[in-house]
């Protein structure tokens, strides 16, 4: 059955972010997984965050362009410190529970972080995820260092 806001051929969208951030898949993975250290990189406007653990709820709010963007996420895996995998829903994706992997390697002392965002619409605000996640990873690379 279509997800809310779907219909059986609405096309759908994959993409594909990788970084590589200087620091061990361990802080990797705290920095998404522990809502202080979230918060301190990724800088919701306001959000309600819980510890990464499956079937906890998440919800946060990005000031863009001029306004709020509420985002409700729920955790679907956890495997420190490899792997976290939880879904994503919002206005830009109208409606539709897409999901997030956002998978570490370690890789000669530091981590290939591959951020993948499947199941987007396909047309301009499931498209600009795409920048989006190349921005908040960008942050995240800059500001690793200092969550320690």
């Amino acid at each position: 059955m279509p997800t809310a806001g779907t219909s059986p051929t609405t096309p759908l969208l994959r993409i594909t972010v990788p970084r590589r951030i200087e620091a061990s898949p361990e802080e990797v993975f705290d920095a998404w997984a522990e809502p202080d250290l979230f918060r301190r990189w990724f800088e919701p406007h306001r959000a309600i965050l819980r510890k990464a653990a499956v079937d906890e709820l998440w919800y946060w709010e990005a000031d863009h362009a001029g306004r709020l963007w509420a985002h409700y996420c729920r955790y679907l895996r956890v495997e420190r410190p490899r792997l976290l995998e939880f879904t994503w829903m919002s206005e830009a994706t109208r409606g539709l529970e897409s999901r997030v992997t956002v998978e570490m390697t370690p890789s000669r002392g530091a981590t290939d972080l591959v951020l993948t965002h499947n199941g987007l619409p396909d047309d301009e605000m499931g498209r600009s995820h795409e920048e989006g996640w190349k921005h908040f990873t960008g942050i995240l690379a800059e500001k690793i260092k200092g969550l320690r």
